[in-house]
């Protein structure tokens, strides 16, 4: 007996069925994906949604308690006693290099304290593998990751001075531009900056900061998480007072090379961050106990604390303490 097409299993009636599914599967997609559009769009042209609010820029650092207030609660630190003098913040410089994971949220989190002024040194451009990185997103693959970085900072405090400088501190050609925009890197640029702090991965790029950190007689911050991203280190080096990179935990990275790269996870990143941006406000507004040494491990959840002592065969002079 003869089988008509429709009847042959696998023939071009049934082709033609699971080809009618598939179109459907996909009208139905771009319906919702229609509909999610729609709601967004709604939303943000309604007045009760959100809109983009841009707020004016702040003389002084108000403590009182109002919800339009964005420093009621920074303030509150100096009425509960912890910080004296927590409005000083404003007088201070921070030079943050490198914003990967680690930077990037350092520059958030010292935007949302209210420093004075950020300035900002990377080389790099942002690409959809650096999603995991805080707050960069799809839409600004191609950026450079300074940019990116001021433009969502420069939006939460308008009080915060930002500085950007694209550009890789450990070439030959830019160690002096480093340096010289260090060394007038204060809010008035008659001074050097407050603070140097690294944020990288590159066991070069750490010791010119250590160096320069040196002939500026500035602190300097070391802040770097291992390979794996189960572990990492805050450093503070005091130019005369504390010990340097030769007591750093976490020394060489694997080499960069087609096909592998190191681990990299947020939370690590950010816990980094965290005691980094802490550490930071403790030496500069001088309250609390500085740490000079920090260790995470994230898979024993321990940490390790320490001090470190200068090589005595390197003399330098002691700069005062900012906070002191």
């Amino acid at each position: 007996m003869a089988q008509t097409a429709a009847t042959i299993p696998g023939g071009p009636a049934a082709d033609i069925k699971v080809t009618t599914s598939d179109l459907r599967g996909q009208v139905g997609r771009i319906q919702n994906q229609v509909k999610e559009i729609q709601e967004v769009v709604r939303m943000y042209s309604s007045t009760t949604g959100p809109r983009r609010v841009r707020r004016s820029k702040m003389d002084v650092m108000s403590q009182e308690v109002q919800d339009t207030n964005p420093y009621s609660r920074l303030m509150a630190l100096k009425t509960m006693g912890v910080v004296k003098n927590y409005e000083r913040v404003r007088d201070f410089s921070v030079a943050v290099i490198g914003i990967g994971g680690v930077g990037v949220s350092l520059v958030e989190m010292l935007t949302r304290c209210g420093i004075g002024k950020l300035i900002i040194y990377d080389y790099d451009t942002i690409e959809l593998a650096n999603m995991n990185k805080m707050f960069y997103r799809p839409e600004q693959s191609g950026w450079n990751k300074t940019m990116a970085c001021r433009h969502y900072c420069s939006e939460l405090n308008p009080d915060t001075t930002f500085e950007v400088h694209n550009m890789n501190i450990a070439t030959d050609e830019n160690r002096a531009k480093f340096k010289e925009t260090l060394a007038s890197g204060s809010l008035d640029r008659k001074g050097a900056v407050s603070m140097i702090v690294g944020c990288v991965d590159n066991l070069e790029a750490r010791q010119l900061m250590e160096q320069v950190s040196e002939e500026l007689q500035v602190p300097f911050m070391d802040a770097v998480v291992a390979d794996d991203a189960m572990s990492g280190s805050v450093q503070l080096i005091i130019p005369g007072r504390t010990g340097g990179l030769e007591a750093a935990p976490i020394k060489s990275h694997m080499q960069k090379r087609p096909g592998t790269c190191p681990a990299s996870l947020p939370t690590t990143d950010s816990i980094i961050a965290g005691i980094t941006g802490q550490n930071v406000l403790k030496y500069l507004l001088g309250f609390g106990e500085v740490a000079f040494l920090i260790q995470y491990n994230a898979i024993t959840n321990d940490f390790q604390s320490r001090m470190t002592y200068p090589d005595p065969r390197k003399a330098s002079a002691v700069p005062a303490t900012p906070g002191a």
